[in-house]
């Protein structure tokens, strides 16, 4: 899919100077880059810590590290700073286990529904606890409403445009990746033109390219077997949370896997930090490639 909004118009702007914004702020730079565009937007950011974000530094910005067990006095700590809308972003890696830890009374009313919430993959995560928040008179704003310049264009934005190799490679992969989300089970692939190399689970993007990366010091891929990562949205996908994202990190990762290239959903997917991604990118020689409806109808080179 194409973007089809300019930048100026998916911005959301704050109703009056100085709105709160609350940030449920995962670990990663996403979250931080949140807080200082909404800030020169007249937001004042209010950070809920939660997961990997637990360890960061987010000074200057208010700032609550929640643990697990503090989980239902989110809702409170958030009306108390008078906020009323949201950003979720940011990595999670582990799941909380609440049958050991020692919830706060309002965390322990929540458990039921605590419980119902981390059943399944991280789409149905995502979708209820953005529920939880709606029925509490939040409002959630998807991170593109406030960074809108993080999308993914459409085409090519380092090392030019994909062969006719690479393009079916990229073709076999959304597909997969297709199947893949349809099942809310992860959004990244590796694909070459000829087959799926392998297929994102619970462990996320980088440790299924270090699987690959493995793969092929085993001798198991090819050194002439052009293979690219794929990451794009699962079909029905809310699109204000979790969007498919990449950073430098990841072009190192993919550079280590042997890869040649990487294609994203185009304006459905996320890039931290463009110009050093686009530089990292030409330095390792890997293309990237913003997916569209267009390439996936395309049966030419």
């Amino acid at each position: 899919m194409t973007v089809t909004l300019a930048i100026k118009d998916a911005i959301v702007a704050p109703r009056h100077a100085g709105e709160p914004l609350g940030i449920i702020a995962g670990g990663g730079d996403l979250p931080r880059l949140v807080a200082e565009q909404a800030r020169l937007h007249g937001w004042t950011p209010k950070i809920l810590a939660v997961g990997d974000g637990i360890g960061e530094s987010w000074l200057p910005e208010d700032a609550w590290p929640m643990a697990w067990g503090r989980l239902g006095d989110a809702f409170a700590y958030l009306k108390g700073r008078s906020v009323r809308r949201l950003v979720l972003c940011g990595t999670v890696s582990v799941r909380p286990d609440f049958r050991s830890i020692l919830p706060s009374l309002r965390t322990l009313a929540m458990l039921p529904q605590i419980f119902r919430v981390i059943r399944g993959g991280d789409d149905n995560l995502l979708r209820a606890a953005a529920r939880a928040f709606e029925q509490r008179g939040f409002e959630l704003v998807a991170v593109q409403e406030i960074l809108p310049e993080l999308l993914m264009p459409p085409g090519g934005v380092s090392c030019g445009a994909p062969g006719q190799d690479d393009r079916a490679a990229l073709r076999r992969g959304f597909q997969a990746a297709g199947v893949l989300g349809a099942l809310d089970v992860g959004q990244a692939v590796v694909a070459s033109k000829d087959r799926v190399i392998a297929l994102e689970g619970i462990e996320g993007t980088r440790e299924m390219l270090q699987r690959v990366a493995d793969l092929r010091r085993r001798g198991r891929i090819g050194s002439a077997e052009h293979c690219v990562l794929v990451k794009g949205v699962k079909p029905g996908q809310d699109l204000r949370f979790d969007l498919p994202s990449i950073g430098v990190s990841t072009i190192e990762e993919a550079a280590e896997a042997g890869l040649v290239g990487i294609g994203l959903s185009a304006g459905h997917a996320l890039v931290i930090g463009l110009d050093d991604v686009t530089a990292a990118a030409r330095a390792r020689r890997i293309f990237l490639w913003g997916w569209t409806d267009a390439d996936s109808a395309r049966t030419g080179p």
